[in-house]
Parts: structure tokens; sequence; C-alpha cells
């Protein structure tokens, strides 16, 4: 369902549109540069959808053997942490980051926004907000490596939209 909805609402052709000007850009020597467009899809599928397999970080790549991550991304194996890493790293260095968070923000406005506003009717203002919230909880929960140093482990993920007076 959720790669039925990326191509429903046009999440993908939005972050098509704005990584594909900057391959242009790029530095020649970068394999980003020489790509071809369907294995740049499968790339970004692989980075929507990480959570979606359980999946916190690209570090964790190196573990997955699943095959979930491979039936989202279209390919017969998922693609692992390197090949991950390099391709951030090098849309990093031809500054796709900027092109990349406006396209997801124009996104989530298309989502949010009811139709397109009239002559009178002012542009729809809001924001989205995203924090992690530790939990708390009445039985032990277990330490692990961040545990004992005193960092919180278990966190809820909290995503809020406010409109243009800040109300939720």
């Amino acid at each position: 369902m959720l790669l039925a909805a990326a191509y429903e609402t046009k999440l993908l052709a939005c972050l098509d549109t704005a990584l594909f000007p900057n391959l242009f850009s790029a530095n020649p020597s970068l394999r980003i540069a020489h790509s071809r467009p369907a294995p740049l899809r499968c790339l970004l599928l692989t980075l929507l959808f990480l959570q979606a397999v359980g999946l916190q970080r690209t570090w964790d790549l190196r573990s997955y053997s699943g095959q979930a991550l491979a039936l989202l991304t279209g390919r017969h194996r998922a693609y692992g942490y390197r090949h991950t890493e390099r391709f951030l790293a090098e849309l990093a260095s031809i500054g796709a980051d900027v092109p990349l968070t406006e396209a997801l923000a124009r996104w989530t406005a298309s989502l949010w926004e009811p139709g397109q506003p009239g002559g009178e009717n002012p542009v729809p203002v809001f924001y989205v907000d995203g924090h992690r919230k530790p939990v708390y909880a009445d039985s032990l929960i277990p330490r692990g490596l961040i545990g004992r140093t005193g960092k919180i482990l278990g966190c809820r993920a909290l995503v809020v939209l406010h409109d243009q007076e800040g109300h939720l």
C-alpha cells in the first residue's frame, strides 16, 4: 500500500523532477552522473521505505537480509549499505538536499491543500512539526549500548500539523 500511495500521490514524480536536473550539473567523475533513472528511483525508494521494513538508518542495511525492501523497490535484492551510503554522499556533493527538501515540502502541501485557491481565496498556510518523545514505562526497558550511556533509547515519533495561527 505504501508503494501504491507513493505512485498515486505522485511523490516519486516530485522527487524525480527535483533530482534529475541536478544530475546534469554533477561532476562527471561521480557515479550518479552516469546513472540511469531506474536505478536512481530504486535507490530513492530504498531510502523512503527503510522505516517500513523496520530499519532506522542506512547502517542497519549491513545486517538486513529480508525481501520486503527488495519488493518495494522493484529489485531482486535490496541495495546494501555501501551502495546506499555512496548514493547519499553523491547527492550531498551535488547539492541535491535543497531541491529534494523543497520537492518534499511541495508534495506535502499538495496533500493537505483542499484545492487550487481561487482569485480571492488566500493560499492556506500551515507547517509540519516533528518531534521524538521519550517513552516512559512502569517496567524496565532493556538497556542497550545507548541505554548504558544515559541516553534515552525508546522514543515515539510525533508529527503535528499546524494552521497559520499555530493551532493543531
